[in-house]
């Protein structure tokens, strides 16, 4: 076992442990944010016929090569095409078929004239100024041809590939496998939301914080509730959660404290433990085991200490495991709008709020730093990274950040 490594060795060890999980196939909407597992090629012309891109009049360019502001050419309209119809007959010369945006061209015409450029009298319209072919008419394939590679495996499905996916006609792909996550509180100090709280105890918000980050990662999250600090009730849970899920995740009982059962109940399970604690704040007492395959986290049992290592170890993983390209944090160099007055022996992860000041990027302090703090979680969307050894930082400082999705 490694004891008290940085987080770059910890996040190393971790992820050269998950593999990608298998994939399986989803609805679309079931799809939205999951990682495609397959190239996606067109089967279709998007759009699949040529169509009026506005609505107008469907013409031969060659009836209007004469047409002036004084003498228009006049055209017999014979018919009207909405969107979704077609045309009866085939355009002759010197007719012209009204249509709307998105219909078909009808067979014999090979431009289109907005509606804003003519004068429709009666069953005829004039034409003021001559047209070109193909003037107006989006033609089939512009948007995509058949067999056009339009994804690819590894992307993030967004709103805009469930749209492509829709408009090709594929109701179903191929994505990874969201993982299953148990997670579970230790603590004789912990009840659950709606239950009546004792003096002396506290709700149990490491839970849903975690469940919630879970969700928000790509995972499933499977809540196994509290469990008391005692071994044997620890190590039983543990097995439950080995048995229910791809990746554990337990807060709380991981320092050196008499109560603190995490390490022995992970032995009792059979599990190997990979590391204990990694060299920042908050969140150094940090455990990570493997048993048969799957990881298991003991984060520590403050919510910001959990919820910091979570977002830089735990997050990664979750995101390998669903095929995500990439996993860690993104980095940035932003200015300082605070003062952080603390010198930092140990490597601190600050919570931040980045934003844009023209083409600066700017973080401020979110409030206050103690690991047992929540409220500071609210705004928080970077993490301020300052090397141990630090000095105090004032305003105006340049500091590296972690940006957080």
């Amino acid at each position: 076992m490694q004891e008290m490594i940085s987080l770059e060795e910890a996040q190393e060890v971790v992820l050269s442990k998950v593999h990608q999980l298998p994939a399986e196939k989803a609805d679309l909407l079931d799809a939205w944010q999951r990682v495609l597992a397959e190239d996606v090629c067109s089967k279709v012309n998007l759009p699949p016929f040529n169509r009026s891109p506005l609505d107008g009049y469907a013409l031969r360019a060659a009836d209007t090569q004469n047409a002036t502001q004084s003498t228009p050419a006049e055209l017999i309209v014979t018919e009207e095409v909405p969107a979704g119809y077609v045309a009866m007959g085939e355009l002759i010369s010197g007719t012209a078929v009204k249509i709307m945006t998105g219909a078909p061209i009808p067979r014999g015409a090979d431009a289109v004239i907005r509606f804003e450029d003519t004068k429709e009298e009666m069953f005829k319209v004039k034409i003021f100024n001559p047209l070109k072919s193909g003037d107006n008419i989006s033609r089939a394939g512009e948007d995509v041809t058949k067999g056009e590679l339009i994804l690819t495996r590894g992307e993030v499905l967004t709103p805009a590939a469930i749209g492509m996916l829709a408009a090709i006609g594929q109701g179903q792909v191929q994505v990874v496998r969201r993982p299953r996550v148990a997670i579970l509180s230790t603590g004789d100090e912990l009840v659950d939301i709606g239950e009546p709280l004792p003096e002396g105890k506290i709700r149990n918000s490491n839970l849903y914080l975690i469940a919630a980050a879970v969700k928000a990662a790509g995972g499933e999250p499977v809540l196994l509730g509290i469990v008391p600090d005692r071994l044997a009730e620890t190590s039983v849970k543990f097995h439950e959660a080995l048995a229910a899920a791809d990746l554990v995740i337990s807060t709380g009982g991981v320092s050196v404290g008499d109560y603190d059962m995490v390490h022995d109940a992970l032995k009792q399970v059979g599990a190997k433990i990979l590391f204990w604690k990694v060299a920042v704040k908050p969140g150094t007492p940090v455990v990570a085991a493997e048993s048969k395959g799957k990881l298991i986290f003991g984060l520590s049992g403050n919510p910001a200490g959990a919820s910091i290592i979570f977002e830089v170890l735990v997050k990664p993983v979750i995101r390998k495991l669903v095929g995500e390209r990439r996993v860690l944090p993104g980095k940035a160099l932003a200015h300082l709008d605070d003062e952080f007055s603390k010198r930092s022996g140990m490597r601190r992860l600050l919570r931040g709020r980045v934003y844009r000041q023209g083409e600066v990027l700017r973080v401020t302090l979110t409030g206050k730093q103690n690991p047992g703090v929540l409220k500071s979680l609210l705004n928080c969307n970077a993490l301020i990274d300052v090397p141990a050894g630090s000095d105090a930082l004032g305003p105006g400082k340049q500091v590296a950040v972690l940006l957080m999705d």
